[in-house]
């Protein structure tokens, strides 16, 4: 295939052509958004002034091509080698990158306004809106305040991201693991959850009324007076840690989980498992907390005014700034 066909066959509607070989090609100022260059070869490629937008450029060649001053806004770079091309004022704001992805020596990616799709990413308020996330691993991302609107999602692994505020709208998070994330006043509104995982998330002033749940895992899923669940499922059946003032949540396992500003005044934690854990500025006054485990959990500004702390285990606990009923000793945690 020629430049020449390309462009014929992009006119008539044409999107996708993966795989093709394009070397030198002469596309310099034409219009091929959303086109599909996935696996393509555009070595040495004239691309100046092209308009690439929300492209899919997974895995394509860039070697020697020249993008310089081209729209590559919102397209996808993942695995794309450009480290030889030109890509001198070329507008790059929302598109995708990953490990894979190969930019010249002298480019910063977040710099030019890329959003790194990785585990542990900083991508607070991104707009992710309508992209195509399918089975990417976003597990412990900041995703907080981003939207993720209309995004496909299905099969992601965003276990213990951050999507707090999160616009997810019409977001296919089909099998999607969402184990201890935070999805904390996120928006749910039309959402896929069918099939994911959301085991110990964090739903706290959630509205799950229009989401399709069918077969959503929420085993231990954390939740509050706030949270709204569809009338057809079945509570009691889910598994649901209700997170509330005199809630009973003896012996429970709640390692690691997000429970930053959590009301359980006068609760009973007895023997609770609450290792790792974030609580910040929870509210654990007059709780019950006899034998139950704090280690490395954050504590921060939060009340245990009037609490009962008997055989309670601080190694490594972060209790700055916390109300306490009295002086604790916190054993530092053995290297």
């Amino acid at each position: 295939m020629d430049a020449l066909e390309l462009l014929e066959r992009y006119a008539t509607g044409h999107r996708f052509f993966a795989g093709v070989r394009l070397y030198g090609a002469e596309l310099q100022q034409v219009n091929l958004q959303e086109i599909c260059f996935w696996q393509a070869d555009l070595t040495a490629a004239h691309l100046c002034q092209t308009n690439l937008t929300q492209a899919d450029l997974r895995e394509a060649i860039f070697n020697s091509a020249d993008l310089s001053h081209a729209n590559l806004q919102r397209a996808d770079l993942r695995q794309a080698q450009l480290e030889t091309a030109n890509l001198q004022q070329a507008h790059l704001q929302g598109a995708l990158y990953d490990p894979a992805s190969q930019f010249p020596a002298d480019f910063d990616p977040v710099a030019a306004g890329l959003y790194p799709i990785a585990p542990g990413s900083s991508l607070q308020q991104a707009n992710l809106s309508g992209m195509d996330l399918g089975g990417v691993d976003l597990s412990r991302a900041d995703l907080r305040y981003a939207n993720l609107s209309n995004a496909n999602l299905f099969g992601a692994d965003l276990s213990e991201a951050s999507l707090e505020q999160a616009d997810l709208t019409a977001a296919n998070l089909t099998s999607a693991n969402l184990t201890r994330a935070s999805l904390k006043n996120a928006v749910l509104h039309q959402t896929k959850l069918s099939h994911a995982i959301l085991q110990y998330a964090n739903l706290f002033n959630v509205d799950l009324r229009t989401s399709h749940c069918e077969q959503a895992n929420f085993w231990h899923s954390l939740c509050d007076s706030t949270t709204q669940f569809s009338s057809h499922l079945m509570l009691s059946c889910l598994g649901i840690y209700w997170i509330v003032p005199q809630a009973v949540l003896r012996q429970v396992a709640l390692h690691q989980v997000q429970l930053a500003g959590a009301n359980l005044r006068g609760a009973d934690l007895t023997d609770a498992d609450l290792s790792g854990s974030n609580l910040q500025g929870a509210d654990l006054s007059a709780a019950q907390l006899n034998n139950a485990n704090f280690t490395d959990a954050n504590l921060q500004s939060a009340s245990l005014v009037d609490a009962d702390l008997t055989g309670a285990i601080w190694t490594g606990a972060n209790l700055q700034d916390a109300d306490l009923p009295h002086p604790i000793f916190i054993p530092k945690p053995e290297v």
